[in-house]
């Protein structure tokens, strides 16, 4: 049972691959790059949709962060995101 959904698994896998091969030819870099950022942003947003509902329909209990919570938690991210771009300014100009 294992062995076939696995070969099931890799034939999928692999049918990605020449979708992709494939598409390569009709596209410039940007075209493909533009395309591929697309696809994987939809692939995040099934994935991400996907992984909510397996928690919801859960009966592990879940933590709900309150508005106040999410709030600092941004925060931080936003600092975070802040600093590295503080860095990368500052590598680039070291460059120039």
């Amino acid at each position: 049972m294992d062995e076939k959904i696995n070969e099931q698994a890799t034939t999928f896998t692999i049918s990605a691959v020449f979708v992709g091969l494939l598409m390569i030819p009709g596209l410039n870099a940007k075209q493909q790059n533009d395309l591929g950022n697309w696809l994987m942003l939809v692939g995040q947003v099934l994935c991400t949709n996907a992984a909510r509902i397996a928690i919801l329909k859960s009966n592990e209990p879940t933590k709900h962060f309150s508005n106040q919570e999410l709030s600092y938690m941004l925060e931080k991210a936003v600092c975070a995101m802040q600093q590295e771009i503080d860095e990368l300014k500052k590598q680039v100009n070291k460059t120039t």
